[in-house]
């Protein structure tokens, strides 16, 4: 990711323009507050699809998880879906600036009042990155499209699974990436609600480190035993990314579970 020092103004917000993986696609974004992490990046690393796969982005934000995935697949259909005007009106301004107003379509919707036009049970993989910090948790940020992105408004956790798991196919997978402290719930719901096949890739920031972040999938409709797989580790010691992190970061390499 490289930011550029070019600057442009929606709802009197300075955005910054940066190149994610490698420069394939570029993200207009906040300058300040609310900016994409790596956790967008390696969550649209992990999606594998086939010709045509049609997928919902719940929650995008600017965009960058879908952003990365069309980057790095040139035939998948992606449906932005956020809540927050500014970040949807930046969403746009992305989907045009890479010229993916072909593959990319944006609803700006509540997930806890899905649009009737939204049809549910019709995208083959929901892909989210849900905030990672419950409701009411102390250091919150002042700025209101951070607070709202990193701390859960009226929308919970389970409340984002659960739109997540409408709105997928049956059989359709369903892809979060969030705190490894939270992977009792996301499991708990998972099995609520009769999603099976789960896979959980623990992302360890050093080897022999304990994980602090996970990306977890699931299938509507599908019972198969779960499977933690080995996991990816994200820095070498000196604190440089492993090649298998650098590759999905800078090159739009996959990340398979």
């Amino acid at each position: 990711m490289r930011e550029s020092l070019e600057q442009h103004i929606v709802q009197g917000i300075a955005l910054t323009e940066d190149e994610f993986i490698g420069g394939k696609v570029k993200v207009f974004q906040p300058a300040k507050g609310y900016r994409a992490g790596i956790d967008a990046v390696l969550l649209a690393a992990t999606v594998e699809t086939k010709p045509g796969t049609k997928i919902l982005d719940l929650g995008c934000g600017v965009g960058t998880a879908g952003l990365c995935l069309m980057g790095r697949v040139s035939d998948v259909e992606v449906t932005g879906l956020e809540l927050q005007s500014v970040l949807y009106e930046i969403a746009e301004k992305n989907r045009i600036v890479n010229n993916f107003k072909d593959r990319w379509s944006l609803i700006q919707a509540d997930l806890l009042h899905l649009p009737k036009d939204l049809a549910l049970g019709t995208f083959d993989q929901v892909i989210c990155n849900p905030p990672f910090m419950p409701k009411g948790t102390s250091h919150a940020s002042p700025d209101p499209i951070k607070l709202l992105a990193n701390h859960e408004g009226e929308a919970s956790l389970r409340d984002w699974m659960l739109a997540a798991l409408k709105l997928v196919k049956p059989k359709g997978a369903v892809t979060i990436v969030h705190r490894a402290d939270r992977l009792d719930e996301i499991l708990s719901i998972f099995r609520e609600k009769k999603a099976g096949a789960i896979e959980v890739l623990p992302l360890w920031p050093y080897a022999g480190h304990p994980a602090k972040r996970v990306v977890v999938r699931a299938r509507r409709g599908v019972s198969k035993p779960m499977l933690i797989t080995a996991g990816q580790v994200l820095h070498e010691r000196d604190g440089s990314y492993t090649p298998e992190i650098q590759g999905a970061l800078r090159m739009g390499e996959a990340l398979l579970f």
